[in-house]
């Protein structure tokens, strides 16, 4: 019999049978269904955070929300892939119980992401009164590139490059806020996963500053391995010299010399810049992410 708990932080069963939910819908789907702020944020010993869980002998749904500082929170959910065919069940429940959960904590408005939605998806947020407010396309292309390019690069060294690297980010992505707020924090809780290797995180300098960088992870976990430009900016300073282009293809190259033969990228599809430039490099979109977002009535 279903119940449903909601709860601001997980014991370490409750969440050993997240993380396990989880991997069982990223084996089902080629992907994991929820971002790494999520994943990061799971096992974070705060009451900042609302959850829920909805069990049936075992956890079979799990929604989590976080308050982004203006009355806004994120919300992200991932459901039994056996139990697909209630998907729309379970996620009207879980955000039923979030919503309520939040409105009383103050919350104004949601913003629920999802990984490669379906009709179901959309009408289960237009009947909460969310509505598509930006679409991400995750970008494929098999590696090596055969594109020359000519970039200096360096490792990311941690601990003497935070700042610095904090600085680029934050006028990089003064647009973003998702991505130009990262504190130390958000860095150095990024640096503690087993994925993280500094020799793929590449910076540029030019006039003795930090100019840009290109900050790649490898999927090992998957097979064949992906390697992904994680993370990637130019300083506006120098804007305008094709240090984009270049180092991407730094990044790709990178990949590449690590036998990786699958290369991807996430952007959003309204950057029509960015999905031009990696039009032209070779990339396809492979998949379409979509955040929902509206008030809480």
């Amino acid at each position: 019999m279903q119940s449903v708990e909601v709860t601001t932080r997980l014991d370490p069963a409750h969440a050993s049978s997240v993380m396990q939910l989880i991997a069982r819908a990223e084996s089902a789907s080629g992907f994991r269904p929820v971002s790494d702020q999520f994943w990061l944020d799971l096992t974070r010993t705060t009451d900042a955070f609302v959850r829920v869980l909805i069990h049936d002998a075992d956890v079979i749904a799990y929604a989590q929300a976080a308050e982004n500082g203006d009355g806004t929170w994120s919300v992200e959910l991932v459901v039994e892939p056996t139990t697909s065919d209630q998907i729309d069940t379970l996620a009207r429940i879980a955000l039923r119980a979030i919503t309520e959960a939040v409105r009383n904590r103050g919350g104004t408005s949601m913003s629920w992401l999802v990984f490669a939605p379906s009709v179901i998806h959309d009408q289960v947020a237009d009947d909460f009164g969310l509505r598509p407010t930006r679409r991400l396309y995750q970008m494929t292309r098999s590696l090596p590139t055969g594109i020359a390019f000519e970039v200096v690069t360096r490792p990311f060294v941690p601990g003497a490059d935070d700042e610095a690297w904090l600085g680029v980010n934050q006028r990089a992505f003064a647009w973003n806020p998702e991505q130009g707020d990262w504190s130390l924090q958000s860095l150095q809780a990024r640096m503690a996963e087993p994925w993280f290797d500094p020799s793929g995180f590449l910076v540029h300098e030019r006039e003795g500053r930090l100019a840009g960088f290109c900050w790649t992870k490898v999927h090992a976990q998957r097979e064949p391995h992906i390697g992904e430009i994680y993370v990637i900016a130019v300083d506006p300073d120098f804007h305008g010299l094709g240090l984009g282009r270049a180092l991407t293809l730094a990044g790709l190259d990178h990949l590449a010399g690590r036998g990786i033969t699958h290369g991807m990228l996430f952007v959003d599809a309204d950057n029509t810049s960015a999905v031009s430039l990696y039009d032209a490099l070779g990339f396809s979109v492979k998949r379409v992410d979509c955040v929902y977002h509206g008030p809480i009535t």
